[in-house]
């Protein structure tokens, strides 16, 4: 089977291309770089494509049996316009961020590029991950354990939190990640409505980063401090403001479609740091 996988040579391409190979898959990896590309499994085939000038984006997919976009969603309509007529499915990935409240310029493309999708009538599925840590090149969990380490050892760790970090993350150990994507590739029950791609069950923001302190044999202090004062100073912070405004909304979701048409059973946030932890990632020996 021909897979196309565009953004191979990103932060989740980069295992999703081993693991469809390992599915005996015939993969092209599609990226920017050429240095990128010779760097991910040799056994795969490379192509130069840049989505921002897609002017070979055609050719190089033609003769894909199933076309796979890692890349960002604001691509997905120049995407779909390229595709073989004998196309077999295209998998998309968007975000979670699609579900916010908040006036968010990637959760617009997010959700254009599902209309786009549904617009299109091609066969396939829209996968939308939560936040995914584990592996070494991640930064959400290992900034967290960043500013762990940085604390004094002979201090309490105490973190800033807007609302006492009271509000809802559902993040995703990124083997499982890569397991959703490749079953989207290839099992028979994957295409149709959008499916959410998160750990099994949601956990507050206080306790995720107390799980990443007691990883480290640390005891972590949460300051509850207004989001306004938080954004006033987000400069000397490392995360944005925008994703202060975001650590105040619940991120709770359905898994279920993950669990059935993907066969994709997720494990806990804490079994998931732990893996992490001892095996390079996260800022574990070796991962940074």
């Amino acid at each position: 089977m021909k897979v196309a996988i565009l953004g191979a040579t990103g932060k989740t391409g980069r295992y999703v291309v081993p693991a469809l190979l390992d599915a005996g898959c015939d993969v092209l990896a599609l990226g920017r770089g050429r240095a990128r590309l010779a760097a991910l499994d040799p056994r795969c085939r490379t192509a130069i494509v840049d989505l921002d000038a897609p002017d070979g984006l055609a050719a190089a997919l033609a003769d894909a049996a199933i076309v796979v976009s890692l890349a960002h969603a604001r691509f997905a309509e120049t995407i779909l316009g390229a595709l073989p007529a004998a196309c077999e499915r295209i998998v998309l990935t968007g975000s979670v961020r699609c579900f916010t409240a908040l006036p968010d310029p990637a959760a617009d493309a997010v959700r254009q590029a599902e209309a786009a999708f549904r617009s299109a009538g091609r066969p396939g599925v829209m996968i939308h991950p939560s936040m995914i840590f584990g592996a070494p090149e991640e930064k959400n969990i290992n900034r967290i354990l960043d500013l762990i380490d940085a604390w004094p050892r002979f201090l309490p760790v105490i973190l800033p939190l807007p609302g006492g970090g009271r509000h809802r993350v559902q993040p995703i150990y990124f083997e499982y990640a890569v397991a959703a994507i490749v079953a989207a590739v290839l099992r028979a029950e994957a295409p149709g409505a959008p499916i959410v791609v998160a750990g099994p069950t949601p956990l507050s923001y206080a306790a995720m980063v107390r799980a990443c302190a007691a990883a480290r044999g640390r005891r972590a202090h949460i300051l509850s401090v207004p989001l306004a004062l938080l954004t006033m100073v987000a400069a000397l912070l490392p995360v944005s403001a925008a994703e202060l405004r975001r650590m105040t909304e619940d991120k709770s979701f359905d898994v279920a479609d993950m669990t059935t048409r993907l066969g994709v059973t997720p494990r806990s946030f804490a079994d998931g740091l732990a893996a992490a932890l001892a095996g390079g990632g996260a800022g574990g020996q070796g991962g940074r």
